[in-house]
């Protein structure tokens, strides 16, 4: 992230002094000179603390399919102050091998009451000591609320959340111990 800063501050600045040069070659009209390199030099500046307010916020991005849980906060919904409250996973994607990998990601989901359960599970689970992988499922069929016609209908959804009453769309489970070869006789 501080590689795209330093970009965007030298693109700017390249930005702005080719409009300087610009500005200085061509005769006349010296208001629209000065308009036009002070709103360049506003919107480095802007668009600087732009960027440095973004650094560290969760995504709701949708999460990888397989990761590591690092650490869980779940934020009740406050009914008085009007916040829906939510749950922030702290996560590494893992590898077709199951390891963890590339750098950790922060992820928002709205709250519910199962979800919530999910994440405070797995949160003891670490703090226990224990590693805890999840996946993501798609299309999980959950049972409606709903009396239908047929009692085994069933909705399918791909939300993360499980918003609409439904499970958690996503599995936290403990990593279970790493299998060893077999030591030779010896």
């Amino acid at each position: 992230m501080t590689t795209s800063l330093l970009l965007l501050s030298v693109s700017y600045a390249l930005i702005a002094a080719l409009l300087l040069a610009l500005c200085i070659s061509l005769p006349g009209r010296r208001f629209l000179k000065i308009v036009l390199i002070g709103s360049v030099s506003v919107f480095y500046v802007l668009t600087w603390l732009g960027h440095q307010s973004m650094l560290g916020w969760p995504t709701a991005e949708q999460m990888p399919d397989h990761f590591r849980v690092l650490w869980i906060t779940i934020d009740e919904p406050d009914k008085a102050g009007d916040d829906e409250g939510g749950i922030f996973f702290w996560l590494r994607a893992l590898d077709k091998a199951g390891l963890p990998q590339g750098t950790p990601r922060a992820y928002f989901t709205p709250f519910t009451e199962q979800a919530a359960e999910e994440a405070q599970a797995a949160l003891g689970k670490i703090e226990g000591g224990e590693l805890v992988n999840g996946s993501v499922s798609r299309n999980l069929l959950q049972k409606s609320d709903e009396k239908p016609d047929n009692e085994n209908a069933y909705l399918g959804t791909d939300n993360v959340s499980g918003e609409d009453g439904g499970t958690p769309l996503f599995e936290l489970r403990p990593v279970p111990p790493p299998t060893l070869p077999a030591k030779p006789a010896g």
